[in-house]
């Protein structure tokens, strides 16, 4: 028995010494083995509970305004005109004394003259020339001329292929004046190639500026044939703005309900006034005074002369015709009296007027002796639309 506690004792010592000596190598306490890291499920937003719906969202604050500088505005680009070529307007005319290239021909201005001094010229090529009417003054031009022509024939140039214009706003032609130009007169033939030099004489309003050479070849029909030349530095001419605003006024566009005498009638292009009305014996007296050879009225008729005012209100930078023949009378016959071949008082009505431009003068016309509710009948030649066609009448 005592061996046997024996034994346990020392088995049990046994037991301590062992622990002991592990604990004195170091070994220090058993770590337990570690355990794979759990595995965490994917995060998944949770939904909101009642309580969270239910609590009141608090608004954002507003943001203070940020002060922005205003947009600039983008100007409004405004079509680039077409500008002609120099010398296609009266605005922008070749440079005075300058060579130019007109078509079919080269132009050059080599002396310009004019009041006392081409009075003068013109008295001492011949002593019959008239004095210039009053108001008026002649204006002498002496011109290089040469053939540009392509073809091979010979062609004419001379006064009547060129005219003048100012501020008047009037082409004075050839048709224009009495007076013979001094030698060499301008009027020649030439093949391609062919020269020549000399005068043209106008009769022009006196002190008339921006005076402008116009170069007209009678038989070039061509729209843009007409070319402008400065006779002085600096001379230009435009077409007056303020026409834009005139509008045709409606009278007299029946001929049952003419417009008055004494209105001033507006067309499409024109703006018509009659200043004086003549009739019977002392018109015949008028038309038997300006020429010997006009005859009297034919039996049973009267003549009728009328002073008109006519202005051009278009606006094409063109010179258009203001003749007696656009004008016919009418009356209680039914009949439509048309031209005479007469001489009328002067000035007679018969003139080229660009834009803004106008004229006074006389037509005669004829009518029945005695016959009432006489008209003028306003329409141009050219009117094809018949915008221009008026009735005015020639009574009180």
């Amino acid at each position: 028995m005592f061996t046997s506690r024996f034994n346990k004792a020392i088995v049990i010592l046994g037991l301590i010494f062992i622990s002991i000596s592990l604990l004195a190598c170091g070994g220090g306490a058993a770590v337990p083995p570690t355990e794979p890291p759990a595995v965490q499920p994917p995060l998944v937003e949770a939904a909101p509970s009642e309580a969270a719906e239910a609590a009141p969202v608090e608004p954002s604050p507003t943001p203070e305004p940020t002060a922005t500088s205003a947009p600039t505005a983008t100007p409004e680009l405004l079509p680039t005109p077409t500008l002609l070529p120099v010398g296609m307007r009266r605005s922008n005319p070749y440079p005075a004394g300058e060579l130019v290239s007109a078509p079919n021909w080269d132009v050059q201005v080599l002396e310009v003259k004019r009041g006392e001094a081409a009075w003068a010229d013109l008295v001492a090529y011949f002593s019959e020339n008239p004095a210039p009417p009053a108001g008026k003054e002649y204006l002498l031009l002496k011109l290089r001329v040469k053939s540009t022509y392509s073809d091979s024939e010979a062609h004419r140039i001379g006064a009547c292929d060129f005219g003048v214009t100012g501020d008047s706003l009037r082409l004075y032609s050839c048709d224009t004046v009495a007076a013979f130009a001094p030698d060499p007169r301008l009027d020649v033939e030439l093949y391609t190639g062919g020269e020549a030099e000399g005068w043209l004489v106008y009769s022009i309003d006196e002190g008339e500026g921006n005076l402008l050479l116009v170069v007209q070849e009678m038989n070039n029909l061509a729209e843009d044939r007409d070319r402008f030349i400065a006779l002085e530095a600096g001379a230009a001419v435009g077409v007056p703005p303020e026409l834009a605003e005139i509008q045709p006024n409606g009278l007299g566009l029946e001929r049952a309900a003419p417009a008055p005498s004494s209105e001033k009638v507006i067309t499409e292009d024109w703006e018509i006034e009659l200043l004086e009305v003549v009739r019977g014996a002392p018109a015949w007296e008028m038309v038997q005074a300006v020429n010997q050879f006009n005859e009297p009225p034919a039996d049973g008729m009267e003549y009728i002369n009328v002073r008109v005012r006519a202005r051009y209100i278009g606006q094409e930078d063109k010179p258009q015709a203001i003749v007696g023949y656009y004008f016919a009378a009418t009356g209680s016959a039914n009949v439509v009296y048309d031209t005479l071949f007469v001489v009328p008082p002067q000035p007679a009505l018969s003139i080229y007027l660009f834009p803004g431009g106008e004229f006074e003068g006389w037509i005669v016309k004829q009518a029945a002796v005695g016959e009432t509710g006489m008209l003028l009948i306003f329409e141009p030649t050219w009117d094809w639309g018949g915008n221009n066609k008026r009735f005015i009448s020639l009574e009180p």
